[in-house]
């Protein structure tokens, strides 16, 4: 499985099952030259952005499968050199990366400001709430940013306040404006039962993630969320921020859900994304 971020002429593919890193460069021409880079330090489950200077920005994980790191490197001649790494959680083993779809998911902000999130792992010191279901504390969203220096990453912290049940990989957006999103699959209490009882659920920052506002539904409509299925937000400069999420509509309809905010995560649409031929 590989994930695209198209940047002017370049083209950068992640593959997550051999855990390159591929940076196309097409110019004007039509043949592309490819080159094969092994992601830093031997690490896996790759997550990168290019900024508008052509800088790339890698996040990766070390570590147990359920009690590992997360790191931070940048490039700025397409991963032929790569920074001294960063350790993004400050807690040691605080990160997860069992399954493709619990990772940690990497944003530019503004001023070329990193912001990570990642679910937490058994290790993390801070500790999901009580999910009635299972009977047992879940699984903590956990959040950082570089500091102001840019020098190390911050305390991280758990954006998760009343919602519980955090089982498929969360995930970040942030724009230029120092608006930050993080977004998760979760339950409140007196909802249904199972999986038709998930829902997406937005923490908004908008002093750059300094600080994040109390969780809230993304939209109301009862579709469910595949809890073991990942999602992924992004926010563009005018404010637009789009969600996609599968969906377990009564348990058991599994469809992809495309959310829409034109006001800054203010209030989203959704709809049900066709089948293609």
């Amino acid at each position: 499985m590989s994930k695209i971020f198209p940047m002017k002429w370049r083209v950068l593919l992640l593959s997550f099952c051999t855990a390159a890193v591929f940076t196309t460069f097409s110019a004007l021409a039509r043949n592309a030259d490819i080159a094969i880079v092994r992601v830093p330090n031997g690490g896996i489950q790759p997550q990168a952005v290019m900024d508008g200077a052509g800088t790339l920005h890698l996040l990766y994980y070390l570590g147990d499968p359920m009690h590992g790191d997360l790191f931070y490197v940048k490039s700025s001649d397409s991963g032929t050199t790569w920074s001294s790494p960063l350790r993004v959680n400050s807690e040691v083993g605080s990160a997860i990366a069992a399954g493709t779809i619990r990772g940690g998911q990497i944003a530019l902000g503004r001023n070329g400001r990193v912001h990570v999130a990642w679910n937490g792992s058994s290790n993390a010191k801070t500790k999901g709430l009580l999910n009635p279901e299972s009977g047992q504390p879940g699984a903590p969203m956990l959040y950082s940013r570089l500091n102001d220096a840019r020098t190390a990453f911050e305390s991280e912290r758990s954006v998760m306040t009343h919602t519980f049940g955090l089982d498929g990989g969360g995930t970040v957006a942030a724009d230029s404006a120092g608006n930050v999103y993080v977004s998760w699959h979760g339950k409140a209490s007196a909802a249904a039962k199972g999986e038709a009882g998930r829902q997406v659920w937005v923490a908004e920052s908008h002093d750059d993630g300094k600080t994040f506002a109390t969780e809230r539904p993304a939209w109301k409509q009862p579709t469910g969320a595949c809890g073991c299925c990942g999602m992924a937000m992004f926010a563009d400069t005018k404010g637009t921020v789009r969600a996609l999420y599968r969906s377990a509509t009564e348990n058991v309809h599994r469809d992809i859900y495309l959310l829409t905010s034109p006001d800054d995560a203010r209030s989203f649409e959704g709809c049900k994304l066709p089948v293609g031929d």
